[in-house]
């Protein structure tokens, strides 16, 4: 039989700009070098937290656009997160230990958090004042949540009960391995933006009569650049090459930080909704949506960026070093195209 030989195609980009949201649909904190895990691809405190409602789902964005005037930051070196809102005293917790007891009396016992449709692990974090902060802003009764991960036991044993165990048993978790690799993320551990597909959007908005955007109006933890721009505004709808040079992610199947032993892999392309539409400065609505449904629509879904996940290099199952590096934007990044014959 005929060989059919396989060629993967490799080009080398520029990690621009690098961005953590410690609290899932609030603000961005950008950041120039972080900690990520190289197993699973998760960047350090990334969608850590969540603001559940009074049913154990998690806020969204789209639902509460005021949440994204809520401007978390994460201290490394004090284990602290300070929040800042318009009008709002800064309200700073402990990353290590909270108050949270009386908090978790006063929540009805939940059997999960619900994001997007999905049960995830996690329990109240911060005292009565953290429920108060919120809820205040917000206008809605709320609590804050942090992710529940198994190496967090020791720690929630001495500081309260996990959500979905009763009050008076303090027993581990059990939450499946896809839920700690991502916290309160929707679909994967990453999400990975290129700077074409941003310029190719914003000649699109321009011809609509409306407003740029720029990259936090889409929540990637990552955003690539440093090659010349392909991007053009003649951006045919069903048009596969076009596609390609406007938003090349689509194409990549791995993206390695050589210097840092680290590959992620891709996992699939990202659905987008409503909140696209919503500026994460003013937290007034635009028509986003509408400009990429021109161009980016998939059998019956409007993509725009891509998911990823960690992958361990040269088919290592355990790592020589620690899981963990840290990435710095300006690092230089090797995106491999998907095989073609």
């Amino acid at each position: 039989p005929e060989e059919v030989s396989f060629r993967a195609r490799k080009c080398d980009r520029i990690l621009s700009e690098m961005y953590i949201f410690p609290i899932k649909s609030c603000a961005a904190m950008r950041v120039s070098r972080w900690k990520i895990n190289r197993r699973t691809g998760r960047l350090a405190f990334d969608r850590e937290f969540a603001l559940v409602d009074a049913t154990g789902t998690a806020m969204r964005l789209n639902a509460y656009p005021m949440m994204s005037q809520i401007r978390p930051s994460i201290d490394f070196d004090q284990r602290i997160i300070t929040v800042k809102a318009p009008n709002m005293s800064n309200l700073v917790l402990s990353l290590d230990c909270d108050d949270s007891s009386e908090n978790v009396q006063k929540y009805h016992e939940k059997d999960s958090i619900r994001v997007c449709g999905n049960s995830c692990g996690g329990r109240v974090w911060g005292s009565h004042d953290a429920t108060k902060w919120f809820s205040s802003f917000l206008g809605v009764r709320c609590w804050l949540a942090r992710h529940y991960q198994k190496q967090m036991t020791d720690v929630i044993s001495s500081a309260g009960t996990p959500l979905h165990v009763s009050s008076s048993v303090a027993a581990p978790v059990p939450t499946g391995k896809s839920s700690e690799e991502k916290a309160f993320a929707n679909e994967a551990p990453m999400l990975l933006l290129s700077q074409d597909s941003i310029i190719a959007l914003n000649s699109v908005l321009l011809s609509q009569g409306q407003r740029r955007v720029n990259p936090c109006h889409f929540r990637p933890n990552l955003v690539v650049g440093g090659m010349e721009s392909l991007a053009t505004a003649s951006c045919v709808k069903g048009s596969d090459e076009v596609q390609t040079r406007t938003n090349p992610e689509d194409n990549w199947s791995s993206v390695t930080f050589k210097e840092k032993s680290l590959e992620l892999s891709a996992v699939g392309q990202c659905a987008r909704c409503s909140m696209v539409d919503i500026d994460p400065s003013s937290g007034m609505k635009g028509k986003t949506l509408r400009a990429l449904a021109d161009y980016r629509r998939k059998k019956g879904e409007i993509m725009f960026g891509v998911f990823y996940s960690g992958k361990s290099r040269n088919n290592q199952e355990e790592l020589c070093s620690d899981d963990e590096v840290w990435i710095e934007e300006g690092d230089h990044l090797t995106c491999t195209q998907k095989a073609v014959s």
